[in-house]
């Protein structure tokens, strides 16, 4: 005769498992574990107190970092306001520079694609450029383009587009509205050839839609999260290609030399005079002039036996 199942054990509202080690032993009593020693089998009120538990160390951890991202977006928006006049005071240095944006973001690996030869001619009149963050920094941010008064594009002394972010992750878009002066604003797909201005990143200023139907705005987050916090660096990674180009040329042109001293072929002996390079064209090589010949005679070339050749 079998052994009489177990009986069931009915945990109190205050009861939990892990104060209770011996409901577990009963409850894996009443069904196999798996080869880990798990709740495979286990009854389901066994396994639904567990997830109970779960769920409320998971509320737990989630107040823990809620009360975390609060204290880090304090701390933010704090030193967000420290780094106000250190970017105005950077921005009164960078008006000195002459196409400094210009050469900033066509030095950007990705915004260089997106730059035609419009829009960098519309750059070299940029003079500043500015990311505000929104009070809070969680709402959004705008990008800020200031022109110089020789702009011949446009009569906008400034161009700004805003980003605004809603609680559910909607984006929010109030884009640049750009007054381009006569013959400088973008044509109709129709019109074809240099009449037509072709424009990307200035599009992109006048577009009221993010890139990808809501997707965050790649653009945007590039100037503000890459170009911004340190335009210098892309400003000198313009030079620096440069600088290795330049120095892959030389290298080469030095190759080139070495390339040609090894075709020389030395002949005669030591201390003879000096050698003359010419070129023989039945083997397409370069022979030596002014050595002496195979029988200790005069100069003369050196044919494929290695004899001399007759005296001149």
């Amino acid at each position: 005769m079998s052994e009489p199942l177990p009986k069931r054990h009915k945990l109190d509202d205050n009861e939990t498992l892990a104060s209770n080690p011996q409901i577990v032993e009963l409850a894996l009593g009443e069904g196999p574990a798996d080869a880990n020693g798990g709740l495979e089998g286990a009854p389901d009120y066994v396994v639904d107190v567990l997830a109970a538990e779960l769920d409320e160390c998971q509320k737990a951890l989630d107040k823990v970092n809620d009360e975390a991202s609060d204290r880090v977006l304090a701390v933010e928006q704090e030193y967000n306001k420290k780094r106000r006049p250190i970017y105005a005071e950077r921005a009164e240095i960078i008006k000195k520079v002459p196409q400094f944006w210009q050469r900033v973001l066509s030095s950007h690996p990705t915004l260089a694609d997106l730059l035609t030869d419009d829009d960098l001619a519309i750059l070299e009149y940029v003079t500043e450029l500015d990311v505000v963050d929104s009070e809070d920094i969680k709402s959004g941010f705008k990008v800020v383009m200031t022109f110089s008064s020789e702009n011949p594009f446009f009569t906008n002394p400034s161009l700004t587009k805003s980003f605004h972010y809603s609680d559910e992750g909607k984006i929010t878009i109030a884009a640049a509205d750009i007054c381009w002066n006569e013959g400088h604003a973008p044509g109709p797909e129709s019109l074809e050839g240099p009449l037509r201005p072709s424009y990307l990143f200035f599009d992109w200023m006048a577009a009221k839609d993010p890139l990808g139907h809501g997707t965050p705005d790649e653009i945007s987050e590039i100037i503000k999260e890459e170009v911004w916090p340190n335009p210098v660096k892309y400003y000198y990674s313009l030079a620096q290609a440069q600088r290795e180009y330049e120095d892959t040329a030389d290298e080469g042109a030095v190759a080139e030399v070495e390339d040609l001293e090894g075709m020389l072929v030395p002949g005669g002996d030591e201390g003879e005079g000096e050698e003359e390079l010419v070129y023989d064209e039945g083997e397409g090589e370069l022979d030596v002039l002014g050595g002496e010949d195979a029988d200790g005679g005069g100069p003369g070339f050196a044919d494929d036996d290695g004899e001399g050749a007759p005296d001149l």
